[in-house]
C-alpha cells in the first residue's frame, strides 16, 4: 500500500510539473476531464475543457482517486481464455466500489475518503490473485478443464485472506488491514469500524449497480435490496446518483 500511495504522491507532487504527467496519458486525461465535468465537481454551466482546469476543480482528493484507480487497472485486464469476463467485470465492480466507498466516507468521516477507496481496491486484489493462480495451476495440466465451480470455491475460501496478506505486505495502516478482516472487528467491540462500513457500503452498491447493468436485476429490486441490507434510502440513493453522474 505504501508503494502505491508513494506512486500516487510522486505523480501528484512532481516538482517539475503539476499537470503534464496526466496530460500525456490519454486515459488519465480523459478521466480527469470526465470527473471535473461530473455533477459532483462541476461548479459552473460552462464545460471544463482543459487538463489544467480539471486538476484545479478536482483537487488532490479527486486526482488521488483517479490515479490510484488507473494504476490498478492493468491488473484487471481480461484473459484470452477461461472465463475472460471475470477480471474485466471484477475491475468494473471494483472501480464502482472504490467510488461508492469514497462517497460513503465523505458523508461519514471525510478524512477517510482516500483510505476508503484504497480498501475497496485492495479487497478485490485477493480474489483476482486466487483466480489467476487457479488458472495457472490448470495450465500445468492441459488435460484438465478449468472449473468455474472450483474457482468460485477457492475465491470464497482464500480471497479475503489473500487481500489481507497483500495489505500487510504493502505496509498498509492497521486500520485499513482491520477493515479487510471482519472477524477482527467483531472480536473487538471498541474497534474503529468506519473503513469497514465504507467498504461494505461501497461493495454492496457497486455489486447491485453491476447487476442492473448486466440486466440481472431491475433498478427497483436493487434499491430494495440496498435498503433491506440496512442502508438508509437517502444515503443509498444519493450515492447511486453520484455514481451515475460520474460514469
Amino acid at each position: 500500500m505504501q508503494k502505491l500511495i508513494g506512486r500516487v504522491k510522486a505523480i501528484m507532487f512532481s516538482p517539475q510539473t503539476e499537470w503534464p504527467i496526466i496530460a500525456q496519458d490519454p486515459v488519465l486525461a480523459g478521466d480527469a476531464l470526465r470527473l471535473a465535468n461530473s455533477s459532483f465537481y462541476r461548479i459552473s454551466a460552462e464545460p471544463v475543457e482543459t487538463i489544467q482546469r480539471a486538476i484545479v476543480i478536482c483537487g488532490i482528493d479527486g486526482l488521488q482517486s483517479l490515479i490510484a484507480t488507473a494504476l490498478m487497472q492493468p491488473v484487471f485486464r481480461a484473459t484470452g481464455t477461461n472465463f475472460p469476463r471475470f477480471p474485466a467485470l471484477l475491475g468494473e465492480r471494483t472501480a464502482r466500489a472504490s467510488r461508492a466507498a469514497e462517497l460513503y466516507a465523505s458523508k461519514a468521516r471525510r478524512q477517510d475518503r482516500f483510505e476508503a477507496q484504497m480498501v475497496a481496491l485492495l479487497n478485490a486484489l485477493g480474489p483476482l490473485v486466487v483466480y489467476r493462480a487457479t488458472l495457472d495451476a490448470f495450465a500445468r495440466y492441459p488435460e484438465q478443464t478449468p472449473s468455474a465451480e472450483l474457482c468460485v470455491a477457492l475465491i470464497e475460501s482464500f480471497g479475503q485472506e489473500t487481500s489481507q496478506r497483500i495489505a500487510k505486505d504493502w505496509q498498509s495502516s492497521p486500520r485499513l488491514i482491520a477493515a479487510l478482516d471482519p472477524a477482527a472487528a467483531d472480536s473487538d467491540p471498541g474497534a474503529d469500524r468506519s473503513l469497514a462500513h465504507a467498504l461494505y457500503c461501497g461493495e454492496l452498491l457497486a455489486t447491485l449497480a453491476l447487476l442492473v447493468t448486466e440486466n440481472a436485476l431491475t433498478t427497483r429490486d436493487a434499491t430494495r435490496l440496498a435498503l433491506d441490507a440496512g442502508l438508509s434510502e437517502e444515503l443509498a440513493l444519493g450515492i447511486w446518483e453520484r455514481l451515475a453522474a460520474s460514469a
